[in-house]
């Protein structure tokens, strides 16, 4: 999570734009808003100290609850 957060203003000026950290389904994670508008969701599952699974939602009909202002 501090490496994402680390990138998080490279990200914004190049790909997406971080929204907030959080727990996705249980796993840390973190929502983002990417650059054509969609919302997307990171969760990371975690074992041992290591990222061992990433988790990828980008439905708007399964994100419609998180209700991210579009700029």
């Amino acid at each position: 999570m501090r490496f994402h957060a680390a990138l998080a203003p490279l990200l914004a000026e190049t790909m997406s734009q971080l929204v907030r950290y959080g727990f996705i389904n249980g796993l840390p994670g973190f929502v983002t808003l990417e650059r054509d508008d969609t919302v997307q969701t990171m969760a990371l599952q975690i074992d041992g100290g290591k990222i061992v699974g990433i988790y990828v939602t980008r439905n708007p009909d399964k994100l419609r609850h998180i209700g991210v202002p579009i700029h």
